[in-house]
């Protein structure tokens, strides 16, 4: 390790303690890579650090491997624990004089090193996935994968073989042909090939990008696994990723998008998945509300009146299809908050749907049940009456009304109880009474009043 000396150590001396209280200082000897992967990074507390570090007036340096840190993880020996955070403020390749300061002696000691890191090995800790990067991805990579994008993973996890690992980088454009073993992230449980899909793998592979390759623990299995393709389905894309002005055909991308994350919704809503048909409802309605730059305007850009006409009708025709497919959308998605049991949000939902469409009658139906959950029960009364006029609904609603005047009963007579005094009213600061004393501790009371009384007619007499 080359240590040249700086110019002016004082002046290039930098603070790097936690506390900026001066007992950790920095003099960087040598500036790190600029390029590669790691060039603008540095380690963190979950990285495996290799250095090369030699400590003051000593003739030779030693390679030290400090591991993570975690509890009960080990330090190197003959080096002091604040060490490791001044090495996490430097680069690949970087070499530092790093001086600690012992405040608690006194005088204070000053124990000097001269570091330079020469690699490190990342490790991300997930809730139950503990990820180590082995190979980084190309440059080209340049993001995660997202819900319902489709994923191919190679590799092991396990007891589970998903296919050999990629011998070169593999493409990872977003449009490269497809290959086998595919799955859909935070939608499907297996993938192409019949493997099971862990919820714990797919928390691992939305921090990957094409190309990485980690060793990972999830749970008790171990393993190690490659991102090897990342497919984005262009109907369930935002509008908004293809630039500032919408394309012709938006408006019935938009709708078969919005319809087709609906059906997920209802296919994991029948299921009893509550959370994700939420959340595939949610998506839908992103989708519905994302214009993708067209404010209505756009058709102005056309030449001739005609064609200006034409692009107009054709916008607000699309316009009106995407809301009336939001519009459903929003209104199963305030089943599943009922079923759920997020009354609030149901209701909200379901007003939100009657402000566009007065004759909803499905949203008038559950937004009686939420009043009746909400404890609004007469209002959901009179909502019930009147939807035992819709032949569709006259069992459901009448159903919906009995149990309603149930509840409504059961509050009146409860109330009028309480008014009788036949229950009690809690006090809102009810008086602590003294515990009651057991017999032993009676008779030690009764025999101290007694010699009190016998003391006091003593001291009349005398």
């Amino acid at each position: 390790m080359a240590t040249p000396q700086a110019s002016d150590a004082s002046e290039a001396e930098e603070d790097v303690s936690p506390g900026g209280d001066g007992s950790l200082l920095k003099t960087i000897l040598k500036q790190g890579k600029e390029r590669g992967p790691q060039a603008l990074t540095t380690p963190s507390p979950l990285c495996e650090i290799t250095m090369r570090v030699r400590e003051e007036n000593a003739a030779t340096q030693t390679t030290v491997v400090w591991p993570r840190q975690h509890h009960g993880a080990e330090q190197p020996p003959g080096l002091p624990p604040q060490l490791r955070v001044g090495v996490e403020t430097m680069r690949l390749g970087e070499v530092a004089r790093i001086t600690h300061v012992d405040f608690d002696q006194t005088p204070s000691v000053r124990t000097t090193f001269d570091v330079e890191v020469v690699t490190w090995d990342e490790a991300l800790v997930m809730n139950s996935v503990t990820k180590r990067i082995v190979k980084r991805p190309p440059i080209q990579a340049w993001r995660e994968p997202r819900a319902l994008d489709r994923v191919v993973v190679r590799g092991f996890l396990g007891n589970v073989d998903y296919g050999p690992l990629s011998e070169d980088w593999p493409d990872p454009s977003l449009t490269a042909p497809p290959i086998k073993g595919q799955w859909r992230l935070d939608e499907d449980t297996e993938n192409g090939e019949g493997r099971p899909i862990s919820a714990g793998l797919e928390e691992c592979v939305k921090t990957m990008r094409v190309g990485e390759v980690c060793e990972v623990v999830i749970g008790e299995d171990r393993g190690t696994i490659e991102l090897a393709q990342l497919l984005e389905d262009p109907d369930q894309a935002l509008i908004s990723h293809r630039g500032a002005w919408a394309e012709p055909g938006d408006a019935e991308r938009r709708s078969k998008a919005v319809d087709a994350l609906r059906a997920m919704g209802n296919t994991h809503l029948k299921k009893g998945d509550l959370q994700k048909a939420i959340r595939r409802y949610d998506r839908a309605l992103e989708v519905a509300d994302d214009g993708g730059g067209d404010d209505g305007d756009n058709y102005l850009m056309e030449e001739s009146e005609d064609a200006q006409q034409a692009s107009k009708a054709a916008y607000e025709a699309g316009k009106e299809a995407v809301k009336r497919r939001s519009l459903a959308a929003r209104a199963n998605r305030a089943l599943a908050h009922l079923k759920n049991g997020d009354a609030l949000q149901a209701k909200l939902d379901c007003e939100a749907v009657l402000e566009e469409d007065e004759s909803h009658v499905k949203c008038k139906f559950r937004r009686a049940q939420a009043l009746v959950e909400l404890g609004s029960i007469e209002q959901a009364c009179d909502v019930f009456k009147a939807l035992m006029e819709v032949p569709s609904l006259q069992r459901e609603a009448r159903a919906g009304l009995v149990n309603a005047r149930k509840m409504l009963k059961a509050h009146r007579d409860a109330e009028r109880d309480l008014f009788r005094g036949k229950i009690k009213a809690v006090p809102e600061n009810p008086v602590a009474k003294p515990p009651r004393k057991n017999a032993l501790e009676r008779t030690v009371v009764a025999s101290l009043a007694g010699r009190r009384a016998v003391g006091r007619a003593a001291s009349d007499a005398y």
